[in-house]
């Protein structure tokens, strides 16, 4: 019996692409339309990984739940809009992607970003012709810090859990990781709301290139 590959597996937001300055530069703009300053990125990075909801509290914290449903509304149809011509994509990734492909490593896509928003920036990016394991919340029963997604994207890839990787930005990333038997690999970059050293995981990198040593 043939050996399973060994595989890498991505979250997107905070890991591959800096969608926070998006969002940063959306809630700037509701709030001069609110006649309040702007903020500035931690206002925004914190929260990026969490959806628009705690975005928008943490950027209007008078705002009532009626006031904030209003601006998400705005907010989601906004990022609707920008999200393919305002991709920021981190550092590295590119260089680290193509020396997968180079190595035939198999890598994919495990996030709780829904599929109306991940695919279309996957396809500006060609990342879907690179990869047939992008998992969306729509592709699963249960959300990260469930196991579902990566176990589904392993098969995907037919590789093993016991020589594949998870990388994620956010503590709920890392524990998704030891859901699924899998190696963690933290970033100390991206969207954390706690010390990314304090979540116990297999390695720790400041940069995606960092990847290219741990494999």
């Amino acid at each position: 019996m043939q050996p399973k590959n060994s595989a890498l597996l991505f979250d997107l937001d905070g890991t591959l692409i800096n969608s926070g300055l998006s969002f940063l530069k959306i809630v700037n703009e509701l709030k001069i339309e609110e006649s309040q300053d702007p903020v500035n990125f931690e206002i925004v990075r914190e929260f990026s990984s969490r959806g628009a909801s705690l975005i928008l509290k943490n950027a209007f914290p008078e705002a009532n739940d009626e006031k904030i449903y209003e601006l998400k509304h705005k907010f989601l149809k906004r990022y609707a809009q920008i999200m393919t011509s305002d991709i920021h994509v981190y550092e590295g990734v590119e260089e680290l992607l193509n020396f997968l492909t180079e190595k035939n490593i198999s890598w994919g896509i495990v996030t709780n970003k829904s599929a109306k928003f991940t695919l279309p920036i996957i396809e500006k990016l060609n990342w879907h012709n690179l990869t047939s394991a992008i998992i969306c919340p729509e592709n699963v029963h249960q959300t990260k810090p469930d196991p579902e997604g990566i176990l589904k994207a392993l098969n995907l890839l037919d590789a093993s859990v016991k020589t594949s990787f998870y990388v994620g930005d956010h503590e709920r990333d890392i524990q998704t990781a030891k859901n699924a038997n899998v190696k963690s690999i933290a970033c100390t970059y991206g969207y954390y709301e706690s010390n990314p050293l304090s979540w116990g995981a297999d390695y720790n990198i400041d940069s995606p290139i960092e990847i290219k040593e741990i494999l």
